[in-house]
């Protein structure tokens, strides 16, 4: 099914696919935790480090084997530091958070054995450090970059034992991404600055020659995440990496980034259709950077819908020209996280721990996403697949004709309709039957409620009607005679009790983004019809709620 959606959607172009997926849910981590590393080495999957219930960083790590998840005790905790795997058994973690509520930076350096399953503290980094990244270079050395509230330069670890300053950088970056480039050369770009700002992010410094301008990065800024990852998830191959973006109006798109004797080169990578930025259930919340399956040639980033329920992740077969997409959705979940995925040996994207956007929060869940299997059905060959193209085209040519009549039924009934009487006639003398403004009503509250479209900000009545392929009249009749509503009383009740669901998921939200979430375009607007609809200020509300 994943294989026809994709080749439909390379093919033909149009809107994204959207499929339904369903993970399969390993056993839960022995503890809550974010600010953790993944990886995957000798075939095995271990997190390591990060912070647990209550914002507090734990020194310990986690490996899966025989179908649990086995705790270690490590040297430091490394909330939010860094990991490079080195070798078949050597990794190093470094950096991290001093204190509790991801306060500070440290020193803190540790070597962790896969054979053995230990830990051992080593070292220092050159300066304290925290939300770093870090790469190793052919020769074994490992480039290390990025800190937040604190300097930024770049440092290196000879392989030993000593990290040494190598000078400053351009622009200071927190988790910036440390791309290896050849065999001694590293670019690094980033999209926050170290103080956890939106800086002039043009700039790509290099471990060889000075800093260098980017200038498709003056419209488009790499996607900030919070969460340690490993540049070498973005590789696609002979230093090419994928790395997601957004404008300022917030659209996603890929970049490819590669070395052109020495010099960066960004481009954007054609897709066979614009990204979506919704699905059928609201606004889509991209995090994170592009995790790659470099053998099955397929990128993923993750999502979540606004309220935390749904994941999405936007599969992306960059091996296609254009490259295809699928956006994959989940049923709703308890939670959807934030975290960084592994994608494993299998070709499956793991996601482990996490937060439901709140640090404090922090998951212990562990989900695997089999698109190893639906990979690898993609290799087959074209006289295998033409059943699965068959069964595509003939529910393509069935679905066209009930489009087709279903249009053909509705023009029949709106030209009627409109020779008879203009539409304010309509509206005023004629009200519709009771049978069909029911119908129409349901369809107008399962459009609002799947597809949410209140939390397009400019939404008009004309918007719903061309949504329901009927006229603006029908609709502001019907939800006045049925809901003795206007359109725009009915469209920002919808809001309000979406911004009551945020306030009861997450009450420590701040208004302006509870009014941003839930579809108002100024706070003034989310206040007043809030207090229209619930008869108190929001802060009552959520006050009257916490009392329940």
């Amino acid at each position: 099914m994943l294989l026809a959606t994709l080749q439909a959607g390379a093919a033909h172009g149009g809107s994204c696919p959207e499929v339904r997926i369903v993970p399969e849910r390993l056993p839960n981590l022995n503890l809550p935790r974010s600010g953790h590393n993944i990886f995957c080495i000798n075939g095995e999957l271990t997190v390591t480090g990060g912070h647990t219930t209550n914002f507090v960083p734990t020194p310990t790590a986690e490996y899966y084997a025989g179908g649990a998840w086995h705790q270690l005790d490590m040297a430091y905790s490394h909330d939010n530091g860094f990991a490079v795997v080195l070798g078949p058994d050597e990794v190093i973690i470094g950096g991290g958070h001093a204190e509790p509520l991801g306060i500070g930076q440290t020193f803190m350096l540790e070597r962790y054995q896969p054979s053995s399953h230990t830990f051992e503290g080593f070292g220092c980094l050159d300066r304290r450090r925290v939300l770093t990244s870090a790469t190793r270079l052919a020769d074994g050395r490992v480039v290390i970059s990025g800190n937040h509230y604190a300097d930024d330069a770049i440092g290196c670890y000879d392989g030993q034992s000593q990290v040494q300053d190598l000078g400053s950088v351009r622009q200071g970056r927190s988790n910036p991404y440390v791309l290896r480039m050849g065999s001694d050369d590293a670019f690094i770009l980033g999209g926050n600055d170290e103080r956890d700002r939106h800086p002039d992010t043009v700039w790509v410094d290099r471990l060889k020659g000075g800093a260098v301008r980017a200038p498709l990065l003056e419209q488009w800024r790499l996607v900030y995440t919070d969460q340690p990852f490993s540049s070498d998830a973005c590789c696609i191959g002979h230093d090419t990496y994928l790395l997601a973006a957004t404008d300022n109006t917030g659209q996603l798109a890929v970049f490819k980034i590669v070395s052109q004797q020495g010099e960066p080169v960004v481009s954007l990578l054609p897709t066979a259709t614009p990204i979506p930025m919704q699905s059928q259930w609201g606004a889509i919340a991209y995090k994170g950077p592009v995790v790659v399956d470099s053998v099955r040639r397929r990128g993923y980033v993750i999502g979540v819908d606004s309220l935390y329920l749904r994941q999405y992740v936007l599969a992306i077969d960059y091996g296609q020209q254009p490259a295809g997409l699928t956006l994959c959705y989940t049923d709703p979940m308890e939670h959807a996280a934030i975290t960084t995925p592994v994608v494993t040996p299998d070709g499956d994207l793991l996601l482990a721990g996490g937060i439901p956007g709140d640090n404090y929060k922090p998951l212990a869940d562990v989900w695997l996403y089999h698109f190893g299997t639906e990979a690898a059905a993609a290799a087959v060959t074209p006289w295998q697949a033409w059943p699965w193209a068959a069964v595509f085209a003939a529910l393509s040519v069935a679905f066209l004709a009930y489009i087709i009549y279903t249009r053909s039924s509705s023009r029949q009934m709106a030209t009627e309709t409109e020779t008879e009487l203009p539409p304010a006639a309509v509206q005023a003398d004629t009200p519709q039957p009771d049978a069909k403004a029911a119908e129409l009503m349901e369809r107008i509250s399962r459009l609002m409620d799947q597809d949410r479209l209140y939390l397009r900000s400019d939404l008009k009545v004309q918007d719903v009607a061309v949504a329901l392929q009927t006229n603006s009249s029908y609709v502001s009749e019907c939800i006045n005679s049925l809901r003795g509503q206007s359109f725009s009383q009915f469209v920002n009740t919808c809001r309000v009790r979406h911004a009551q669901e945020l306030l009861r998921r997450q009450p420590d939200l701040k208004t302006a983004i509870v009014a941003t979430e839930s579809g108002f375009s100024t706070e003034t607007s989310f206040f007043r019809n809030f207090k229209a609809v619930a008869g108190m200020t929001p802060r009552e509300w959520l006050q009257e709620m916490l009392k329940e």
